[in-house]
């Protein structure tokens, strides 16, 4: 495996938008268009835009940002449902902390989850994500945190 981070700009954004994950997944994550849209016109809050590459195969999305202080959100991620079951979401999820730790500085990493997504909460628990207990006011889903 060949595994990079690319910004999404304009030769690959059409790609990145026309990714989808499976279908009982569609209700627990944004599209990426949405996505793309809130990181253009969503400018205070600084989103980056990730795709996510096997060699020059396109298989997921990330986006990061909302930095305040030493904390940042990771706000999306997404295996597309044809790369599902490969381990990517586990290969990808250290290079997207290490990023975030070695490029913005942050000592607090989010991200937020919907209680119906039962897998999800103990899959970022893995990975040291910790249960605030806290839910976000804007769209009702837990938030989690990773002191890195």
């Amino acid at each position: 495996m060949n595994l990079l981070l690319k910004d999404v700009d304009e030769s690959n954004w059409r790609d990145v938008i026309a990714l989808s994950v499976s279908d009982n997944q569609v209700n627990f994550i944004e599209p990426n268009a949405t996505s793309l849209l809130e990181a253009a016109y969503d400018v205070s809050l600084g989103w980056r835009p990730l795709a996510m590459y096997d060699g020059k195969k396109l298989v997921g999305f990330s986006m990061i940002g909302a930095k305040k202080e030493q904390a940042m959100w990771l706000d999306r991620l997404m295996i597309e449902a044809n790369s599902q079951g490969k381990a990517y979401g586990s290969l990808f999820l250290p290079l997207l902390i290490h990023l975030m730790k070695e490029q913005y500085a942050v000592e607090r990493i989010y991200l937020s989850v919907h209680d119906e997504n039962e897998k999800i909460i103990p899959y970022y628990q893995r990975f040291g994500f910790v249960d605030s207990q806290r839910y976000d006011p804007e769209n009702g889903e837990r938030i989690m945190y990773l002191d890195v």
